[in-house]
């Protein structure tokens, strides 16, 4: 399998070169083109209750779609819906992933993960999106993406918004904003802190800050 990521940084897209024997995985939705020679099967992803438990849970559809080519080889494009960057993972241990953020994957389990009350104020709530097994993800972000290895020990505290993926090895607490004024009116509001080994995906723009920038723009019902 040979892939490109295509219009990078702003509109990234994912193009997949499939050969027989070899298929990838995506959010249904996802696919932009491909060529004549590429079949699909749509699934649950692992069964109907997971496929309904990824849908009531983590906010993911329940299907997802898998594409492969029987003979010669054959071309996939996929895109997200928000505008950015699209990043490829190598994944070897299980891995939350925002469901906003999810792209797709090969060779990868799908299931929800609870995180607790803690997961509440992070994009992916109390219910992650978990990809496990050994193969590969493509998330899209919101923005370009920093990745942070952390060493063991190594902290870092990200701003809930930005956060796309995370090993689901790592421990991670709540925090809040500075002391009580910086809460209030520094604009941050919740932290999440991450304690290594481990890695951290992050975008670097803030989805519901741009909506509400748009909404300051539409008409209004008078």
């Amino acid at each position: 399998m040979r892939t490109q990521i295509a219009h990078k940084p702003a509109f990234a897209e994912l193009r997949v070169y499939l050969s027989p024997g070899e298929a990838i995985t995506s959010e249904a939705g996802a696919m932009v083109y491909m060529s004549p020679n590429v079949k699909v099967q749509t699934t649950t992803g692992g069964g109907l209750l997971k496929g309904l438990a990824r849908k009531m849970l983590a906010g993911q559809t329940v299907f997802v779609n898998t594409y492969y080519t029987e003979s010669g080889e054959g071309l996939v494009v996929f895109a997200p819906t928000i505008p950015g960057d699209i990043t490829e993972i190598d994944v070897e241990q299980p891995i939350y992933v925002s469901d906003s953020n999810y792209l797709a994957s090969t060779n990868l389990e799908f299931g929800v993960k609870f995180t607790g009350f803690k997961g509440v104020f992070t994009p992916g709530g109390m219910f992650w999106f978990k990809l496990s097994g050994i193969g590969k993800l493509w998330i899209a972000t919101y923005g370009g993406v920093d990745v942070i290895n952390l060493k063991p020990g190594e902290r870092v505290l990200v701003d809930n918004i930005h956060l796309a993926a995370f090993d689901a090895s790592m421990n991670f607490y709540l925090r809040k904003f500075g002391r009580l004024k910086s809460f209030l009116f520094g604009g941050e509001y919740l932290l999440t802190e991450f304690v290594g080994p481990g890695r951290v995906f992050i975008q670097s723009r803030n989805m519901p800050s741009f909506a509400q920038l748009l909404y300051r723009y539409m008409p209004k019902n008078r």
